[in-house]
């Protein structure tokens, strides 16, 4: 309502009714042509997703935090060459082993989720 309208419904007095009006929607109809248009991934090409790597898990008292200082070391729950999990926007994507690759530390994708997978490109093939 613009502010006229507003100050309008205000001084008519209408002792506190309302006056309500059905909303009309024009009918939707199909977009012609479109049935025979294909949605291929091609479009999410470059959207960037977060990737991390989880290499374990620790549970430790607030007070063995505070301690924590540089050099400290947290010992995980799983041993060394056990599998990773590989996490793509918050979300457990597949299972690697650490490499290291020029210096580097990396994840060769030793399995895929394929039920987070097929979630992905439902719809879209």
């Amino acid at each position: 309502m613009t502010e006229e309208e507003i100050k309008s419904f205000l001084a008519d007095g209408n002792n506190g009714e309302a006056d309500i009006k059905k909303v009309q929607f024009p009918s939707l109809q199909p977009v012609k042509g479109m049935d025979n248009v294909k949605t291929g991934m091609s479009h999410l090409a470059d959207v960037y997703v977060e990737i991390s790597v989880e290499l374990g898990q620790a549970e430790q008292k607030v007070r063995e935090v505070l301690a924590l200082s540089e050099g400290s070391v947290i010992k995980l729950d799983k041993p060394v060459g056990a599998a990773v999990e590989v996490i793509m926007n918050q979300q457990r994507f597949a299972k690697g082993e650490v490499v290291i690759v020029n210096d580097n530390f990396g994840v060769r994708i030793s399995a895929i989720n394929r039920t987070h997978n097929l979630k992905l490109t439902e719809g879209l093939l």
